[in-house]
Order: C-alpha cells, then sequence, then structure tokens
C-alpha cells in the first residue's frame, strides 16, 4: 500500500507541473502551491490562495484516480491561477475561474460526482425563533458556538434563535 500512495501521490505532483508549466505559458505567472493531501468529508479539493496551499483528500483520490487527477486537480488549481490572475474580488467559480480551467483544457464544472461517505455523523438541535411555527436543526457545531456566545439570526423576523430547554 505505502507504494500505491506515493505513486498516487506522484500523478498530483505530476499534474500539477504540467498546470504550472501551462500557466507559465498563457499567463506568464508561476504559481507553485505548497501540496497537502490532509482533505476529509465530502470536499475532493480545496484552494487556498492566500496561503498558495492546495489540499487534496486522499481517499477520494484513491477511489478516482485518474477522475480525480484530470478534474479535481485542475479544478484546485484554476483558483489559485485565477485570483493571482483578477484578484481577489472574483467570485469562486465565476467567469475568471471558467475561463482558467477552459485554458487549461479541463471542463470547468464545479462539483464532483465521487460518491462520498460523510466523515462524521453530527447530533442536531432544535432551535425556534419568534415566527409562528418555525422551526431550525442546527448541528451540534453551531449548537456549540451557540452555548459559547454566538448568535444565530432568524432572517425572518430578525430576532435570535432559541432553544426551549
Amino acid at each position: 500500500m505505502p507504494n500505491q500512495t506515493c505513486e498516487l501521490k506522484a500523478k498530483v505532483l505530476e499534474k500539477l507541473e504540467q498546470l504550472q508549466a501551462q500557466a507559465v505559458h498563457l499567463y506568464s505567472i508561476n504559481v507553485t502551491p505548497e501540496v497537502l493531501f490532509d482533505l476529509r468529508g465530502q470536499a475532493a479539493g480545496q484552494a487556498n490562495y492566500r496561503a498558495n496551499r492546495l489540499r487534496f483528500n486522499y481517499e477520494l483520490l484513491k477511489s478516482y484516480k485518474d477522475e480525480f487527477v484530470d478534474q479535481t486537480v485542475p479544478h484546485e488549481f484554476a483558483h489559485l491561477v485565477a485570483y493571482r490572475i483578477f484578484g481577489n474580488g472574483i467570485k469562486p467559480h465565476g467567469a475568471e475561474w471558467k475561463s482558467v480551467m477552459v485554458e487549461l483544457g479541463a471542463p470547468p464544472t464545479r462539483t464532483h460526482n465521487y460518491a462520498v461517505s460523510p466523515s462524521r455523523k453530527l447530533k442536531k438541535f432544535l432551535y425556534r425563533c419568534n415566527c409562528k411555527g418555525a422551526s431550525y436543526e442546527l448541528t451540534s457545531i453551531r449548537h456549540n458556538r451557540i452555548q459559547r456566545g454566538q448568535i444565530y439570526i432568524c432572517r425572518k423576523c430578525r430576532k435570535a434563535l432559541f432553544t426551549q430547554a
């Protein structure tokens, strides 16, 4: 297995080298991000243009090898290129990003179709607001934030959500 791990990661890095060469040729920019394989859950990849970092979901890479390398890697790399060219005021999957995807030779699709099992199951908590009959199921993450003092507001009545204890 460790050999397969190295081979798969090498495929991703090789694809990134090709994309980097394309970015230099097309846009005269050199984008050399830090690359991590530590992403979990439903996201296949993540680009952080401020940190110049790409994170990939290794479990999805293992399951969808070629498709992952051909679609997910260019998708995330295109984010870094688009932000470098057009600045940080662009929409993540807007026209600028789409144009970079096309130039890099990948279809500008927003989401993947990989079968993903959630990395964790979160407990749900029932919250209410002042609207008649309205209720909200918040995950334990938001519930814990409320317990620590964060406030979530109903968009309709503009009042804080509360739980009936």
